[in-house]
C-alpha cells in the first residue's frame, strides 16, 4: 500500500461576518496565513481554519452562514494523496472544485469535503496558543462510515467512549477529529485547549467577545458567542480523567 499522507485537519466555516471571526480568531492565538476576497485561512497551535464568506455575503457562491463543512490538507502530491486513499477504501476521486484541484470525498451518509494542497506559510507562522487544536466533529448515523474515511485518509483514533457514540483522532501534522453519533448527518466546529479554558474566556472579554464557562460532567468547557448567532462554538478542555472514555489500541 502507499504511504498514509501527511494531514492538516482544516474544516471551512462559512460566515456573513469575516471581521467578527478574526476578531474571535486573533483572540485564540491563531495568525493569518492567508487571504482572498471572501477566503481567509488561519494556523493553529494544531490545525487550520478556513473562514469563508457566506452565500449572500458578497462572495456570490458558498454555504449558509453558520454552516461548518469539513476540509483537510494534505503535505503529499495531492495525486498520490488521493491514490493512497482510494487504495483504503475511501471513496474520493480527484476533480475540479471551484478553488481549483482537490480530492473530493462523498461519504456513504452524504458527508462531502475536499482534500487540498497545503495552504503555503513561506514565512513558518506559528500560533500564539500552541495549546489549542482545531477540532471539527462529524455528526454520523453511522459513525463506522465516517470513520473508515478518517482511517483512510491517514488519521489515528485517540480516544473513543465505551457505548461507541464518541470517537476523536489525530492528524500527523496537526489537528483533531471528532465522531459523535447523532441521527442525522452535519459537521460542527469546536476546539480542545490543552489548559486552562478560563484564560481564553479573559482574552475574549477583552476584544468583547462573550463567553460562558460551563462545567461538564466530562470537564470543563467555553461556549463562545458566534458571530453569525448561532449555536454557541465549544473549546472544551482536554480531559485529565477518561471517565467513561478509553485510550484507543490503534
Amino acid at each position: 500500500m502507499s504511504p498514509r499522507p501527511a494531514l492538516t485537519v482544516r474544516p471551512i466555516r462559512f460566515t456573513d461576518d469575516i471581521p467578527g471571526w478574526q476578531t474571535v480568531l486573533g483572540a485564540l492565538g491563531a495568525v493569518l496565513l492567508s487571504e482572498h476576497p471572501g477566503w481567509l485561512v488561519y494556523q493553529l497551535g494544531a490545525g487550520r481554519l478556513a473562514v469563508h464568506a457566506a452565500s449572500g455575503a458578497g462572495s456570490g457562491s458558498g454555504s449558509p452562514a453558520g454552516t461548518t463543512v469539513l476540509g483537510f490538507e494534505t503535505g503529499m502530491p495531492l495525486a498520490e494523496a488521493v491514490a493512497s486513499a482510494a487504495e483504503r477504501g475511501v471513496p474520493v476521486e480527484l476533480g475540479g472544485t471551484g478553488h481549483g484541484e482537490a480530492g473530493i470525498v462523498t461519504a456513504a451518509d452524504g458527508t462531502s469535503f475536499t482534500l487540498d494542497t497545503p495552504t503555503p506559510n513561506p514565512e513558518d507562522l506559528e500560533a500564539t496558543r500552541p495549546e489549542l487544536a482545531v477540532l471539527p466533529i462529524w455528526h454520523a448515523p453511522r459513525p463506522r462510515v465516517a470513520l473508515d474515511v478518517l482511517d483512510g485518509l491517514g488519521m489515528r483514533r485517540r480516544v473513543i467512549e465505551e457505548d461507541g457514540s464518541w470517537v476523536d483522532l489525530t492528524a500527523r501534522s496537526g489537528g483533531l477529529h471528532g465522531v459523535h453519533r447523532r441521527e442525522e448527518a452535519g459537521a460542527e466546529l469546536s476546539f480542545e485547549l490543552e489548559g486552562d479554558v478560563a484564560q481564553l474566556q479573559e482574552a475574549l472579554a477583552e476584544v468583547g467577545v462573550d463567553a460562558q464557562l460551563h462545567e461538564e460532567s466530562f470537564g470543563r468547557s467555553l461556549r463562545i458567542a458566534d458571530p453569525d448567532g448561532r449555536a454557541p462554538v465549544w473549546v472544551v478542555e482536554r480531559q485529565p480523567d477518561l471517565y467513561s472514555y478509553a485510550l484507543s489500541e490503534l
